[in-house]
């Protein structure tokens, strides 16, 4: 083998030394965020009026005015401290303030996309972070806050004698959603009702405030706005106004004791939401009440004005409406429907695949960069519930399980759907057409196996024999709330039974009508010593992994429990390698998946994810909100993409997704290449190697033929070297060779990479 090595080396030192070097750099753990940006909750508009700053549920976009284009967006990764924005103001200066409901501000210079960040209110220890609103005030930004006021210099980001915690006799710390400044007075829309003073005097001291708390303001006062010198105000009651010397119910008494959620000036108008819907005025004609109607939208979220006194319309889960030569146009960017992925899939073609689990989401599929959304709205024929909890494509056709209606099949755009009015699929008790299948998985003859949640039949797990025929089997004890379901090489289902059950069991033995000969059997929470099992899968060893709320559980031989169902292999706890010992992983394991190389990835309620070696003892790496861009700390769903090695985690604030190296090995080398390439030593990163077949031995060579580093890949496309050479040194500038080959040395390739040490 040697031999034939060095022999290959020399090869590669003519090859290359007849040859010019081109270099490739590549990014390392590139993070990728994907969230609903639909849901606009506040708009502001930049100073020069040409653009307007939309902030959502799910992140930031910018709309150019003059023609709806969307100039940039913003999350977590393009320096949002987060992506749930509640407010957002324009300084003096043309920075925009942007709070958010952990109380973080972050502060853009659009202009010069530089950023500034406030987090005193995020890193106290108040109960209720959010921030509400803002008003401005020369120098100084007002901010709402679910504790009272706080006064923010906008020249150094200071906190200014504040914050204002009594506002006249309401409650200490009372939550403000709103604030306005007419004729030097500031103005508090508070859950209690209004609070206004004097901004010349001392606002710290509870006898400067005026409350003003007459019916409709005795409710919820959710916004408050200047407008021709005076103050408007609505709560979850009505409307009224302020004139400088007394309050007065809006004067059209249709308006006074309905709900309004938004106001806004739009040049001699005022646009108000109430109700539900948009209304508008003249000032000089309060009384005389318009309607704007909108054509297509599902609700309007809060109101703001172009520079040609034309409104802008946030709306809920519909983007914004602004006005283009005189047409309404509705803008927002490409997005998932919602930010809940409660579940995610990867298809043959590398498209993923999200279920919303939430009662308006639908399902989603992301190909390329582009999102397509599965709803009622979108899709018409899917009628009925858009509360999906799984979702994949197998041989072209869509598969999902719909919370309510039974299961749907869309094949070639035409959609089936399969619950109690057209099958045998069960409904739950008390209410027989309500379906509610929820786990779903393949088995090894290409079979759909469906789990149920709840059954009025006393049958919870069917299997889909086609054209349109289901067979259910009996209950396994009592009525199981089942839920993730998978399928191990001996066929054997095995069934996550949430609500402190356990894990079940089952195989139909061969024979899918004859259930004598079934197999099935039961581990109870007991049998791990938890209070709720709540995810399980198969790896490539055909070893079951079952997550649960005190860590993970493994058993090594399924092949047990069904030749002996009455006593299964017991389950070992996974520990972890932690210096020279073996630590128990108790986190609270909300989900788990295996990738292509066969390691483990765990996602977990509060603390992120984390990636294990393929036998779980060892932590390769964790992903938090804390050392990573990752959306949330608590993980529905993880996939992985094997063509690419991209990882997918599924939160309730949106999609993250990071580059690994959990990438398919080639079948045979066909060129290895090295990134970054040059490579920098002392490195900021370690260097790629990629293109290698499974399980390859690496070693890299100088020019004269000595063997600086040798390294083996963990099994997949891609291995990583340090720079470091046997000695643990880095090795000095120069040219060098990478050779990989497989284990029995039939198969070689050839790569080179140029070190420069800094």
């Amino acid at each position: 083998m040697k031999k034939k090595l060095f022999s290959l080396v020399f090869v590669l030192f003519v090859f290359f030394s007849r040859y010019a070097y081109s270099f490739e750099t590549t990014s390392n753990n590139s993070w990728v965020n994907f969230t609903d940006m639909k849901n606009v909750i506040t708009i502001a508009v930049d100073n020069s009026n040409s653009i307007a700053y939309c902030g959502t549920s799910g992140g930031l976009y910018v709309v150019g005015l003059n023609n709806g284009n969307i100039l940039k967006k913003y999350t977590n990764i393009d320096g949002l401290v987060t992506t749930d924005i509640t407010s957002l103001i324009v300084d003096n200066f043309g920075k925009l303030w942007i709070g958010a409901s952990d109380g973080s501000i972050s502060i853009l210079n659009y202009n010069t996309s530089s950023w500034n960040y406030i987090y005193d209110i995020k890193n106290s220890n108040e109960p209720n972070k959010i921030i509400y609103g803002f008003t401005l005030f020369n120098n100084f930004i007002y901010a709402a806050t679910g504790f009272g006021i706080e006064k923010i210099s906008t020249v150094t980001y200071n906190f200014v004698d504040a914050p204002y915690y009594q506002l006249g006799s309401f409650t200490t710390r009372s939550r403000v959603n709103s604030l306005a400044i007419v004729n030097n007075t500031l103005f508090a829309g508070t859950v209690s009702g209004i609070a206004y003073a004097n901004l010349s005097l001392n606002l710290n001291l509870p006898s400067n405030w005026i409350n003003y708390t007459n019916p409709p303001m005795d409710a919820n006062v959710s916004i408050v706005k200047a407008f021709d010198n005076k103050l408007f105000a609505g709560s979850d009651s009505g409307f009224v106004y302020y004139d400088n010397l007394v309050w007065n119910l809006y004067p059209n008494s249709g308006f006074s004791n309905i709900p309004v959620t938004s106001i806004s000036p739009v040049g001699n108008k005022l646009f108000f939401i109430a109700g539900g819907n948009v209304f508008y005025a003249d000032k000089d004609s309060l009384q005389n009440v318009h309607q704007f109607f909108l054509a297509g939208n599902n609700g309007y979220n809060t109101l703001a004005s172009d520079k040609n006194n034309n409104p802008i319309i946030g709306l809920y889960e519909g983007g914004i409406a602004i006005n283009i030569n005189n047409n309404n146009t509705i803008v927002y960017p490409n997005s998932p429907n919602r930010n809940s992925f409660n579940f995610v899939s990867i298809d043959d073609q590398g498209n993923l695949w999200g279920a919303g689990g939430l009662g308006d989401a639908g399902f989603y599929e992301l190909s390329g960069n582009s999102w397509i959304n599965y709803n009622n709205t979108t899709n018409p024929s899917l009628s009925y519930s858009n509360d999906y909890r799984r979702v994949f494509l197998r041989n072209g056709t869509i598969w999902a399980t719909n919370y309510g209606n039974g299961v749907y099949e869309i094949k070639q755009n035409i959609v089936s759907y399969f619950n109690p009015s057209n099958t045998i699929l069960p409904g739950i008790p008390g209410y027989p057409n309500y379906c509610v299948p929820v786990g779903m998985a393949f088995d090894n003859n290409g079979l759909l196996w469906c789990s149920f949640f709840n059954s009025n039949s006393s049958k919870s797990l069917y299997v889909y024999l086609g054209d349109t025929t289901w067979f259910g089997y009996f209950n396994m004890g009592a009525v199981p709330a089942y839920d993730e379901l998978v399928i191990d090489s001996y066929n054997t289902k095995w069934i996550v039974a949430k609500n402190q059950q356990g894990l079940y069991f089952f195989n139909e033995n061969g024979t899918l009508t004859n259930t004598t000969d079934d197999i099935y059997g039961f581990y109870g929470v007991g049998a791990f010593s938890v209070n709720d099992v709540l995810d399980v899968t198969v790896d490539k060893n055909n070893t079951i992994w079952i997550a649960t709320n005190n860590g993970v559980f493994i058993i090594d031989n399924p092949l047990g429990a069904i030749q002996n169902p009455s006593n299964p292999p017991a389950p070992q706890k996974l520990g972890i390698i932690s210096g020279n010992l073996k630590v128990p992983f108790t986190e609270n394991c909300l989900s788990i998946y295996v990738d292509v190389l066969n390691q483990k990835w765990i996602g977990t309620s509060t603390n992120g994810v984390f990636h294990l070696s393929d036998d779980g003892s060892t932590l390769i790496e964790q992903f938090n909100m804390t050392n990573s861009s990752i959306l949330s700390n608590e993980i529905k769903s993880i996939a992985v993409d094997p063509r690419t090695g991209r990882a997918y985690f599924a939160t309730l604030k949106g999609l993250s997704s990071v580059q690994t190296n959990a990438i398919q090995p080639v079948t045979d080398f066909d060129k290895i290449t090295c990134s970054p390439n040059p490579y920098l030593v002392p490195p900021n990163v370690d260097m790629k190697i990629d293109g290698l077949v499974e399980n390859s031995s690496i070693k890299i060579i100088t020019l004269s033929g000595d063997i600086v580093a040798e390294l083996t890949s963990p099994g997949g496309r891609i291995a990583t070297w340090n720079g470091l050479d046997k000695r643990g040194k880095y090795v000095p500038s120069g040219i060098y060779i990478i050779v990989a080959y497989n284990q029995d040395g039939s198969k070689v390739g050839k790569g080179k990479v140029v070190v420069i040490r800094r």
